[in-house]
């Protein structure tokens, strides 16, 4: 539908979608256009990709991560999708979630690698969380970035790419600054570097486009996506800084770039690359200490569920 009789920006047809950030309009196709533009201007800012490379997207169903599959292909990379299915306590969001990878992927005719959190683990979240005391949300993290990370290498894959947009990077910018997590803000770029054996790199291509722009994108392309948010999310704070960047942003269109590509203009550049020299004594993986945080995890839980059994097989 023709927005008010605006023109498109850059062809002067009809205009189907409106980007206040650019004072631009864009019809369906030239909003695509924009987009992969846009995606390729991040790889070549932060060097993610070389022509033609090889890389595995996380694709969880939604918009970005299956919008950035289809532009990867259309930019001449060779990517794979991974879902990683999750136990969320709601079967249907799960289940859409995974339709929604399974049918990006016939649409592209690319493969798609499917991974279960429970069988890789050994046990569900929801298990882990309970044993160490943690919430939910944060042991999800945490293991859902080990073992991205794990499989990614154990395919074959040098780099990984997530499909984190702008608003999702601008907004952990300003809880990390409200917050004084200087460990956090250290770390936080684009792209951050691998380490044969030990690290996969980590790329975001879309961390100049706005989730707004991303969702116009997915829809004029008549992507199917995954209904919904995760229902575990309860208690977040990041959605709380999603808030405040998407209304600085409605009253000030520009701002969420300004104010996130001028942090990383004034940080300089990325972080140093990773060590890997010291490993987990149990899974052989990276780690600060004798024994990683999710092999702690594994551990306390595999003792936790040792004396739920025990308390059921003793005699009263």
């Amino acid at each position: 539908m023709n927005i008010d009789g605006m023109k498109c920006s850059r062809c002067r047809k009809p205009a189907q979608h409106r980007l206040p950030s650019h004072n631009a309009r864009f019809c369906d196709h030239c909003l695509g256009i924009f987009v992969r533009r846009q995606a390729e201007k991040a790889i070549k800012q932060f060097d993610m990709l070389g022509p033609g490379q090889k890389v595995l997207v996380a694709v969880s169903g939604g918009k970005d991560s299956l919008a950035l599959w289809q532009i990867l292909l259309e930019l001449g990379y060779q990517a794979e999708g991974l879902h990683l299915a999750l136990e969320l306590g709601d079967g249907s969001f799960g289940e859409a979630s995974l339709a929604a990878s399974q049918d990006m992927a016939q649409r592209l005719g690319a493969p798609l690698h499917l991974m279960n959190m429970a069988e890789l683990a050994g046990f569900g979240v929801q298990e882990i969380a309970w044993a160490n005391k943690r919430s939910f949300c944060s042991v999800c993290g945490t293991l859902k970035r080990y073992q991205l990370n794990k499989v990614c290498l154990d395919l074959g894959f040098e780099v990984l790419a997530t499909g984190h947009h702008l608003d999702d990077e601008a907004a952990r910018l300003l809880g990390n600054l409200v917050r004084r997590h200087q460990q956090y803000l250290e770390s936080q770029w684009p792209v951050l570097q691998g380490a044969p054996g030990a690290f996969a790199k980590k790329i975001k291509p879309l961390c100049r486009l706005r989730g707004a722009e991303i969702k116009s994108f997915a829809k004029s392309q008549g992507i199917s996506v995954a209904k919904g948010a995760c229902p575990r999310s309860k208690g977040a704070t990041l959605p709380h800084y999603m808030d405040a960047v998407r209304l600085l942003e409605e009253r000030m269109p520009g701002t969420t770039t300004n104010f996130y590509m001028g942090y990383l203009e004034d940080k300089g550049g990325p972080p140093p690359q990773p060590d890997p020299a010291q490993r987990c004594s149990v899974c052989g993986m990276p780690s600060y200490a004798d024994v990683c945080t999710v092999c702690r995890f594994l551990a306390n839980t595999a003792e936790r569920e040792s004396t739920k059994r025990d308390a059921l097989q003793s005699p009263d």
